[in-house]
C-alpha cells in the first residue's frame, strides 16, 4: 500500500513537473522591456537565452508574441504578416496542453496574444476576423476577472475594452453579451495606475499609454490627459513609442513646436526596430508650421516605408506644401495628387480622404489651407488673422464659403470664443447639412462638446444626435464614434 501511494507521488510530481507554468522572473522583465522601447533583436536575444535556462516558462510566448505583434504592426509588410500569424494558433495551443490552468496568466496570455492579433489584422483590413479575436479576448479577460479579481493586469486590457464598447452597433452588443462603459473602463484603468504607483508593475508604461488615451479621446478630458502624459515616467528620448504616444498628442493639444522638438530627438539608433511613422508625423508638424523643410520628411519616409498606410497621405501632403509653402505651385500640386492616386493602399481615413482629393477636380484653396494647417499646429492668432484679413474672397454662394465658416468655427473655438463659435458651426450646418462634407458634422459634434462643457444636457444630446444623422464621406467613422462616446459621458 505505502508503495502503492509513493507511486502514485512520484507520477502525480512527474506530470507537474513537466507542466508549463508562468513565472515572472527579472529575465522575462528585461526582455519585455527591451520590448516595449522597440529593441527587438536585443529582446529576440534574451528570449533565447530564457527558452534555454527556462525552458517550461511559458511567459516566453507572451515575449514572443509581442515581438511578432510589433514587428508586423510597424512594419505592415504582407508576406511578414502572413510568416508570423502561424505563430498564434501553435502559441495558443501550447498554452492551452500545458499551460498552469491554475494562474491568472493561463487565460490572461490568450487574452493577449488574441488582442495583439486583433490590432495586427485592423492594419490589414481582415475586419471580420479582427472583430472575432477581439471578442474571444473580451471573453478570456472577462473569466479570468472572475476566477482572479485581484490580479491587476485583467484590467489593463478590459479597461480599453470596456471604454470602446459604446462604439459597437447595440445589436452586435446585445447578441455576444458584451458588457462596458466609458465610466467602468475609467474605473479600471485608475485601479491599475494606483497599484503601478504603489507596486513594480511590470505593465506600467502600457498602462499609462492607455488612461492617457481614455482621459483624452473618451472622456474628453484634454488638458488632464496632456498633464498626467507630460509628467509620467515614459520617456520620449529613450524609448520609440512614448516618442509617439507624446508627440501625437502634444500635436492635437496645440503644442506643435514641442512635438517637433520630440520628433526631431527621437531616438534613432540601430538597436531601435525602425519605426518610419515618426518621420512622416514630423513631415506632418513641421508642415503644421509651414516649415520650408516639411517636404523632405514625406519623401524619407514614401522612400524607406514598404507598409501599406499613410503612403496616399504623404503624397497628398507634399502636394499642400506645394500649395502654402512653395507659392501656389499648382502643376507640381497636380504631380503629386497623381501619386496619391497610384500609390498606397484606400484603408484609413487619412489616405481614404486624399484619395478622394486625387479624383476631384478642384483644389484646395491655399488660403483655406494655410489657415487649417496653422490651427492643427496650435498656431491659433495666425490662423485667425489669415480668415480675417481675407474674409472678402469667400462671398456668399462663394464654393469655399462653407469650409470658410467652418475655419472661423474651428479657431474661435480654440480661442475660448464660443458664443461665435457656435454661431459659425450653425452656419455651416444650416448650409452644408445635407452635402456629404464632413464640415457640417464635425460642426454638430463641436457643438455638443461645448454645450457639455457648459454642463447643457439637453442642447448636447441634441447636437450629438444631429452628428450621428450626418453621412459625410470623409472620417465618419471616427466622428460618429466622438459623438457615440459624448453620448454616453451625457447621459450618465
Amino acid at each position: 500500500m505505502r508503495l502503492l501511494i509513493i507511486l502514485v507521488f512520484c507520477i502525480l510530481h512527474s506530470c507537474v513537473f513537466g507542466q508549463g507554468y508562468f513565472k515572472e522572473t527579472q529575465a522575462i522583465r528585461d526582455a519585455y522591456t527591451d520590448i516595449v522601447h522597440l529593441k527587438l533583436d536585443s529582446a529576440k536575444d534574451q528570449v533565447a537565452v530564457i527558452k534555454k535556462d527556462d525552458p517550461n516558462n511559458l511567459l516566453i510566448l507572451h515575449l514572443e508574441n509581442y515581438i511578432d505583434f510589433f514587428t508586423v504592426f510597424l512594419n505592415e509588410e504582407k508576406e511578414e504578416f502572413k510568416r508570423l500569424e502561424k505563430n498564434k494558433k501553435l502559441r495558443l495551443r501550447k498554452i492551452e496542453k500545458e499551460g498552469d490552468r491554475s494562474s491568472p496568466y493561463y487565460l490572461f496570455v490568450q487574452a493577449e496574444i488574441n488582442l495583439q492579433w486583433a490590432l495586427v489584422r485592423a492594419k490589414f483590413d481582415q475586419v471580420f476576423k479582427a472583430a472575432s479575436e477581439s471578442y474571444n479576448a473580451y471573453k478570456l479577460l472577462t473569466s479570468n476577472q472572475k476566477r482572479f479579481p485581484d490580479f491587476i493586469a485583467n484590467k489593463k486590457s478590459l479597461s480599453a475594452i470596456h471604454v470602446l464598447v459604446e462604439s459597437i452597433p447595440g445589436l452586435v452588443r446585445k447578441l455576444f453579451n458584451i458588457k462596458g462603459s466609458i465610466a467602468l473602463g475609467t474605473k479600471e484603468i485608475e485601479e491599475v495606475i494606483d497599484y503601478s504607483e504603489q507596486n513594480d508593475f511590470l505593465y506600467r508604461d502600457e498602462a499609462i499609454a492607455i488612461y492617457s488615451y481614455i482621459l483624452y479621446h473618451q472622456n474628453n478630458e484634454k488638458e488632464k490627459a496632456w498633464n498626467y502624459l507630460v509628467e509620467s515616467e515614459l520617456d520620449p528620448v529613450a524609448n520609440p513609442l512614448a516618442c509617439f504616444l507624446m508627440s501625437t498628442m502634444a500635436m492635437k493639444q496645440g503644442e506643435n513646436d514641442y512635438a517637433i522638438e520630440l520628433l526631431a530627438n527621437r531616438p534613432l539608433g540601430d538597436e531601435f526596430a525602425k519605426f518610419y511613422y515618426l518621420e512622416f508625423m514630423l513631415g506632418k508638424a513641421k508642415l503644421n508650421r509651414l516649415d520650408p523643410e516639411s517636404n523632405i520628411h514625406f519623401k524619407n519616409f514614401i522612400n524607406k516605408f514598404k507598409g501599406q498606410h499613410y503612403i496616399k497621405e504623404a503624397y497628398q501632403k507634399l502636394a499642400w506644401y506645394e500649395l502654402v509653402v512653395n507659392n501656389n505651385n499648382v502643376p507640381r500640386y497636380k504631380l503629386y495628387m497623381r501619386q496619391a492616386q497610384k500609390e498606397g493602399e484606400e484603408l484609413i481615413d487619412g489616405d481614404k480622404q486624399a484619395q478622394k482629393e486625387a479624383k476631384r477636380k478642384s483644389i484646395p484653396h491655399p488660403v483655406l489651407l494655410k489657415a487649417r494647417l496653422q490651427f492643427d499646429g496650435g498656431y491659433l492668432q495666425s490662423a485667425y488673422r489669415i480668415l480675417i484679413e481675407n474674409a472678402h474672397i469667400f462671398s456668399s454662394q462663394n464654393q469655399h464659403e462653407i469650409e470658410y465658416y467652418y475655419r472661423l468655427g474651428r479657431v474661435t473655438q480654440a480661442l475660448g470664443n464660443s458664443f461665435d463659435a457656435i454661431n459659425y458651426y450653425n452656419m455651416v450646418i444650416q448650409k452644408g447639412e445635407k452635402s456629404d462634407l464632413y464640415y457640417p458634422c464635425n460642426s454638430s459634434l463641436q457643438i455638443a462638446l461645448i454645450f457639455e462643457g457648459q454642463k447643457n444636457k439637453r442642447q448636447a444630446i441634441r447636437y450629438f444626435e444631429r452628428c450621428l444623422d450626418m453621412q459625410p464621406s470623409d472620417y465618419k467613422n471616427s466622428l460618429h464614434q466622438k459623438a457615440k462616446s459624448g453620448l454616453e459621458r451625457v447621459k450618465q
